[in-house]
């Protein structure tokens, strides 16, 4: 009889990580070639079975862990695109400044003539500083926050309150008239007339 060998926990990884990398191919074949295909072989160059892979799928979670790194490489390709569009609203407020400070260097030189584009110069590096500048550390802070702190800033600017508890309405008391009464006695008291 012969001796079942273990695989190492390592060749296990490893076997996670050639199934992740290829697109996580589902074993929905008899034999479960196409899955196969993706596996290395162990030290010793064995392949696992089919049921084994399987059986390692369930135990180690591949599913739960392939999705938890699908998630991690989400917020990674999300964070480099909010620095790559920081990055470019420094350049515009920086390329602002430099237009500005033209602006600011024509006037000096030339005093007040009948240039009007220095000054629109200014105004408009101005602009662009103040819609730019600080646009850039507001995105990559926001990039840092976690969804609860967004919701929270999201309900700030609105001017609501984030307690689920508080329902943003007006209250209105509704109590019977007098009338109301009266009538309510005159229809209780109707039958009895007609006994």
């Amino acid at each position: 009889m012969t001796d079942i060998i273990p695989y190492s926990d390592n060749y296990i990884e490893a076997c996670f990580y050639a199934w992740y990398k290829n697109g996580r191919p589902r074993l929905t074949s008899a034999n479960g070639s196409h899955i196969m295909k993706v596996l290395p072989p162990s030290p010793d160059s064995r392949k696992p079975t089919i049921d084994t892979v399987r059986t390692w799928m369930t135990k180690f979670g591949w599913d739960m862990r392939a999705d938890a790194l699908d998630a991690e490489l989400s917020r990674k390709l999300d964070m480099e695109a909010i620095e790559e569009k920081a990055e470019l609203y420094r350049e515009i407020a920086s390329k602002g400044k430099d237009v500005m400070q033209m602006g600011y260097d024509y006037i000096k030189e030339n005093k007040f003539d009948t240039s009007a584009s220095a000054v629109r110069a200014v105004f408009g590096g101005a602009e662009m500083v103040a819609k730019f500048g600080t646009a850039a550390d507001v995105l990559l802070s926001v990039g840092q926050m976690t969804d609860k702190q967004v919701e929270k800033e999201i309900l700030r600017l609105l001017g609501k309150n984030d307690d689920e508890n508080i329902i943003d309405a007006e209250s209105e008391e509704v109590l019977p008239s007098f009338r109301d009464s009266e009538a309510e006695e005159d229809d209780d008291t109707k039958p009895d007339d007609n006994a």
